[in-house]
Order: structure tokens, then sequence, then C-alpha cells
């Protein structure tokens, strides 16, 4: 067989160009190499830790878990568990209660010691004196208003005045006169009666200017009222500016002595009869709960609200070191003693729960070992609740770690 001279002197790998010897080839073949074998790894390790799992997986089948089982009408724990959910029992005991009612509140002024002042008649503002936040005493002034009905009747006052002191001379010169026989005796009783009718004109127009400005005025000019406060305390309220034209029934100020204070709190019907003056109050601010003071209750309200269905009870409190406001929101925690101290079925409030809507307790039966009961409960002083029926002293409830035992059994 002859062969082409020319192709039998050519290269081999211009012949088969399929099977290259040239560096770029051999790289290309060691990175497929590379990836196979690293999907070969992932593979083997996903595999490892499957098999891994599995185990544990069995290995935590097969281990009980330490949880709460009902036996009967029992429920059972372990000593571990009742460690690890803080689980402690109390006695059911027989002691006298003064129950505490809960309620929230607001803080205002005393009514007794508030005054609201007046402008009392139409005029001009020229001077405001006192403003928001000023303490003052009795009789400072708070403003002056320009009246032009003032300035009328005091002027009027003045007339008469002049005209009382001219109708007293008359009426001595007229009697010396009937005394020495120069005048008669009619001439001495006209003298007398004009005295007397410019003696009631004066007293009447003095009336009527204390009736327009609240007071004697004691200004100096004419038609100038002054605004007095009728109390020590400190402005609360200012409605007034200078050069505002007022009538007269506005309240141009309210001041207030803010070292009496009062709470009004609103308790529901069920709980007023518990409530009579005198008892303690437990106050904190809702804004800084750790802080608490003290008061008394000074009134219980008449009235029972028909929407509401409750009545205000008064609170007062001392504010002589002046950390309270008005108008602060408090708890309050009124220790009722209307009812008197009386023997009664005790149990801590912390063994109280509720199951489906109802109280419930958790009594012990042994060690390890508590049954639910339902119970009717009734008043309560914050630490301990009366319990009605369902318990009975000397019996033993869970006290503290109820919430867990209750969410493993009901969930």
């Amino acid at each position: 067989m002859s062969t082409d001279p020319e192709l039998a002197g050519a290269p081999a790998s211009s012949a088969h160009p399929s099977r290259s010897t040239t560096p770029a080839g051999a790289a290309k073949s060691r990175t497929r190499l590379f990836a196979f074998g690293a999907v070969g790894l992932l593979v083997v390790a996903a595999l490892a830790w499957a098999l891994v799992g599995r185990k544990d997986r069995s290995v935590a089948a097969a281990k009980p878990l330490d949880t709460p089982r009902v036996e009967g009408q029992d429920i059972r724990y372990s000593k571990t568990f009742a460690e690890r959910s803080g689980i402690k029992l109390a006695p059911v005991v027989t002691a006298s209660l003064v129950p505490v009612v809960n309620a929230v509140g607001t803080i205002d002024f005393d009514p007794e010691h508030v005054a609201a002042i007046g402008t009392r008649l139409r005029g001009l503002v020229t001077r405001v004196e006192k403003f928001e936040g000023d303490s003052v005493d009795v009789g400072t002034v708070l403003a002056v208003i320009e009246s032009g009905d003032l300035g009328e009747a005091q002027a009027s006052v003045s007339t008469l005045e002049a005209e009382k002191v001219a109708a007293d001379l008359n009426l001595k010169r007229e009697k010396e006169l009937a005394e020495k026989h120069l005048s008669t005796a009619r001439e001495a009783e006209l003298a007398a009666a004009e005295a007397e009718r410019a003696e009631h004109l004066l007293a009447a127009a003095r009336q009527k200017v204390a009736a327009i400005s609240g007071h004697g005025s004691r200004s100096t000019r004419f038609g100038a009222h002054e605004l007095r406060s009728p109390l020590k305390g400190t402005v609360v309220e200012r409605k007034v500016s200078p050069g505002q034209a007022v009538e007269g029934e506005l309240v141009a100020f309210r001041v207030a002595n803010t070292e009496h204070l009062w709470v009004g709190v609103d308790v529901f019907e069920k709980n007023i009869g518990l409530v009579k003056l005198g008892d303690r109050v437990d106050l904190s601010p809702l804004a800084t709960p750790g802080e608490a003071f003290g008061g008394r209750v000074a009134r219980v309200g008449a009235v029972i609200d028909a929407e509401s269905h409750s009545a205000q009870v008064r609170v007062e409190v001392d504010n002589a070191d002046g950390r309270l406001r008005a108008g602060q929101a408090v708890d309050a925690r009124i220790h009722g003693s209307a009812r008197g101290e009386r023997p009664t079925t005790l149990v801590p409030t912390t063994a109280i729960t509720f199951v489906d809507g109802k109280p419930t307790v958790f009594v012990s039966t042994g060690e390890g070992s508590v049954r639910v009961v339902g119970v009717e409960i009734g008043f309560s002083d914050t630490s301990r609740t009366e319990v009605k029926s369902g318990l009975t002293a000397g019996q033993t409830v869970v006290s503290d770690g109820i919430f867990a035992l209750k969410s493993e059994l009901f969930r």
C-alpha cells in the first residue's frame, strides 16, 4: 500500500488534534479531577452527618422526657422537674384578713385649698403681676384692671362723703342755734334728717363699690381694680394678659395650696362597702411604680355611677415635700376596714391560677404529686387571698412554680 510522502513526514499532533499533549490541555484535565474529588468528599460528609444525626435521635427517643404525667386524678412530677421549675409548697391557713381594694386614681388639688379669682367687672387689664408657678400670699396683687363702672362708683362715694361731712356740720350748727333759741326746732329736725339721709346714701355707695370689686378698693386711683389672692399658694392658672378687655364673669386666676392634694379613685360597687372614712391607702405613681406614699380616705361617694358602676373615693395626701403633681395617675391600694377583721381560709395569692377562666389551685397529695382543684375565691390583701370553698385549713398547695407546672400540663 502506497503512502503519501508528504503525509508520512507530517508531525503526529497535526494528524490527531483531539489527543493534544499541550500544557493547557493537561491543566484542564487536572481541574476536572479536583472538582470530581471535592463533590465526592461532600457526598461522604453528608452521609456521615445523616448517620450521626439518626443515631442521636435514636438515643433521644430512647431517653424519657422529664415532664409531669397524669396518673388517675393526680399529677406526678420528678424532683428534678420541681427543682428546675422552682416549685414550692405552702399551707392553707385560717387567719384574719383586711381586704385590699385595688384601683387607679388621679391626683388633683384639694378643693378646700383652691381659689378661683374672677374679674367681677368689665374693664381693661393694664398690668399682670403674677404668672403660672409664682408663689403668692394672702392679699398679693395678681393683676390690675381699669374699669369705668368702678371709677363712677368710687367717685360717687367721694361725693357722698363730702355731702355727709356738710350735713353733719349743718346738723351741729342747727342744734347749737336751737339751744340758744336762735332757730326753730323744725330746722334742727330737718338738718338731722338730711344728715341721716347722707349717711345712708354713702353706705349704699360704698356697698356698691364692694359689690363691683369684691372688696373695699385699696387702690388710690379711681377705676383701678386689683385682683388679689385670697389664700397662700401657687398660681396654677392664668387667663388674662396686659391689654386684654375682660367681662365680669371671667375667671382670671386659680391659686392652689399644693401642699394639700387629694386623689380621686373610682371603686366598683361590689367593693365600695369595704371602704370607710379614715382607711389607710398606699399609693404609687404609674410613671414611677417604685415610689410610694400614703394617704387616708376622706370621703366615700354616696352615688353609684350608672355607666361605670363605681363610686368615687376621695383620698387626702400630704405634699409638703412637693414631689407630687396634679394630674398624675396613681395606683391605689385601699385597706378596707368597713367589715372588720374576721377569720377566713387563706392561701398565698401566687397559688391561684385560672384554667378555662376558673380559679384553680394545685393541691399536694404527696411527695411529687398534686391534684387540680377548682376553688371559689373572695377578697385579697395582695399577698393572701380568701378561699370561700374548695379548700380546708391544713391542706398544702403549690405556691411557686405554678406557671411552669400549668404550662407543661395544658400546652
